[in-house]
């Protein structure tokens, strides 16, 4: 028998709890959200893709990084995201069922006392046979404190749907997506009637594809509402006035001092009619596309007719074409060395500026060597070991350049801020900074978060880079990519479409004024592929607006345009292949291109 003190101690524990239910029951109006952590098998972030180590579904950096902890309402329905602070490498669970054993197979969720009206979770599948065949993602089976149990198919294409695919199905609601660094991804809210007494524990088993379950509540019906882009444009933008005489072609075939590369990510030829028709209210009337010389890019890599951004800017660096997510290096995994790379060799100087994070699939093709895109760390590493003048992307990249006692993420414990700067780099965090490092010294830069966002931010960068670029004799090598119309393709944003290629469009303005004063130098103009399958047109019923489809979240195939002015663009009037960039440079510049293989100086 208890003692008195015991009984008033547990009368006051169960009151707590009682009290505490009922205000977590209150706070969700009529939902409870499931505490998942005790059956979560791994984590939302993967540091290295196929390691076998988890890490959402080992892809690497394409995972589930981006979602944030807490309170989290989709379709409707309140979740609670799991913090991987609190709850390391424990946030979610991910099976693998048959086809794919290096996951778990099934997980169990004990969710005791709890009751309602419906199971809601918030989950989504990969490597999905296609949705009209309506095959198992997985098992869903729900324990009753009674010991009785219910059972639910849960059909690819009508509970759950591919996380790459932005489609809603019968009972999958599309009602979370962002953009991880590599794909538009998404997560589906489905229901599932339940009985009307407490449940025990709720198990999971995969069966035709990766079942990835973020969340789960349990609450009222609702009807699920599914995300619906918005392809209005309503912001106004500012975009640089054409030049005021055409722009005069190469007058002869002579070689330039420099070249400038400039990638819009995912800009195809439907992000740039959009720009001109909003802006311009009439198509081909971007500056770029009013460059002397135009032809075509075709895009498809060594694996696929639709490349990713790895491959093509393999492809677009070295001249030679590559399987999907690999970088600097060809099929047989053999090294590549970049048009950039042998350059900076043969005396040119050197410089990267990218809206991405310094280790994203363009800029790393032009230095890195690795089989996978993902590898955050080796690629992180070899930026700092290139040697380039000029390094700049976002703040995203600062943490693979840092040890975790300083913030960062190196399991190396490298600074490799700091052993840059002991071989001649200064730091730049914002483009005043970047303006005004010393002559003498090399820059590594990581933009702070709000400087990359306007029109002319990418353009501003491109002048000082190549004031500081152009000292040197030899000439130089600058190649200069906006990420946020990769951004808006994934996305179908239309808004972030025509903000980046503005920003392109900035920076090619800025870019010829140089080449028109300097005399020397090639500009370059083009995308590492299509992103979004954008199609527009002039509304017939908003006289100002333009009628927007985007037929993708993803890449596409479709040839991307390819703009040049200055010494050497003849070589580009035409449709050519993505390896014919790094080709034709090279031939202008009488580069000595080691073959594939080729080891490291």
């Amino acid at each position: 028998m208890l003692c008195p003190i015991v009984r008033r101690s547990v009368a006051r524990v169960s009151v707590s709890f009682f009290l505490l239910l009922t205000a977590l029951v209150a706070v969700a109006d009529g939902f409870v959200p499931l505490p998942l952590a005790g059956g979560a098998n791994t984590g939302f972030s993967d540091t290295t893709e196929g390691d076998r180590q988890g890490g959402w579904i080992d892809l690497g950096g394409n995972d589930l990084h981006v979602i944030k902890p807490g309170r989290l309402t989709a379709s409707r329905v309140p979740f609670e995201i799991l913090d991987e602070t609190a709850h390391p490498g424990k946030t979610c669970v991910v099976l693998g069922g048959p086809k794919r054993p290096y996951l778990p197979a099934k997980a169990e969720v004990p969710v005791a006392g709890v009751s309602g009206a419906y199971l809601y979770l918030m989950h989504a599948a990969a490597w999905c046979p296609p949705a009209k065949e309506l095959k198992q993602a997985g098992i869903l089976r729900v324990d009753y404190a009674d010991g009785s149990v219910s059972e639910y198919p849960v059909l690819c294409g009508q509970d759950v749907g591919d996380w790459a695919n932005p489609a809603s199905y019968k009972n999958a609601a599309r009602g979370w997506t962002a953009y991880n660094e590599n794909t538009q991804v998404s997560l589906f809210v489905s229901r599932f009637a339940l009985e009307k007494k407490p449940l025990k524990a709720l198990r999971f088993e995969a069966r035709e594809s990766a079942w990835m379950v973020v969340a789960a509540t349990v609450g009222e019906d609702v009807a699920l509402a599914s995300i619906r882009p918005n392809v209005m444009l309503m912001k106004k933008y500012e975009a640089p006035a054409p030049f005021e005489t055409p722009l005069p072609k190469a007058a002869d075939a002579r070689p330039p001092k420099n070249v400038i590369l400039i990638i819009g990510d995912g800009m195809g030829a439907g992000a740039q009619k959009l720009t001109s028709l909003y802006q311009h209210k009439a198509e081909s009337r971007l500056v770029m596309q009013r460059l002397p010389v135009a032809g075509r890019c075709s895009t498809y890599s060594a694996s696929s007719p639709v490349t990713d951004s790895a491959a093509s800017g393999t492809a677009i660096a070295t001249g030679h074409k590559t399987n999907n997510g690999m970088l600097g290096m060809d099929p047989d995994k053999r090294r590549l060395v970049s048009v950039m790379e042998q350059a900076h060799r043969e005396g040119r100087a050197a410089g990267i500026i990218t809206s991405d994070a310094l280790r994203g699939a363009t800029p790393s093709a032009f230095y890195a060597h690795v089989p996978r895109r993902g590898d955050a760390s080796d690629i992180s590493l070899m930026a700092s070991a290139c040697g380039y003048d000029i390094l700049i992307g976002n703040h995203n990249s600062k943490p693979w350049f840092l040890t975790k006692a300083a913030g960062g993420l190196r399991a190396d414990n490298r600074d490799l801020v700091g052993e840059m700067g002991k071989a001649g780099y200064v730091l730049a965090e914002d483009p005043e900074a970047f303006a005004r490092a010393p002559a003498e010294k090399r820059v590594i830069g990581f933009m702070a978060n709000g400087t990359l966002d306007k029109e002319r931010c990418l353009a501003e960068l491109l002048g000082t880079a190549v004031n500081r670029l152009s000292r040197n004799a030899a000439g130089f090598m600058l190649m200069l990519e906006c990420t946020i119309t990769d951004a808006g393709g994934h996305a179908n944003n239309p808004e972030q479409s025509v903000r980046g290629t503005l920003q392109v469009d900035w920076a090619v303005k800025r870019a010829v004024e140089f080449a028109l004063k300097n005399g020397e130098t090639l500009v370059l103009v083009t995308a590492d592929h299509e992103t979004g399958g954008l199609e527009c047109a002039p509304s017939a019923k908003d006289p100002g607006q333009v009628d927007i489809r985007y037929t993708t979240t993803g890449h596409t195939g479709a040839l991307v345009p390819l703009y040049a002015f200055g010494p050497g663009s003849q070589l580009f009037d035409k449709t050519i292949d993505n390896t014919d960039i790094a080709k034709n440079i090279a031939r202008l510049w009488r580069l000595s291109m080691p073959p594939p293989g080729a080891p490291a100086k």
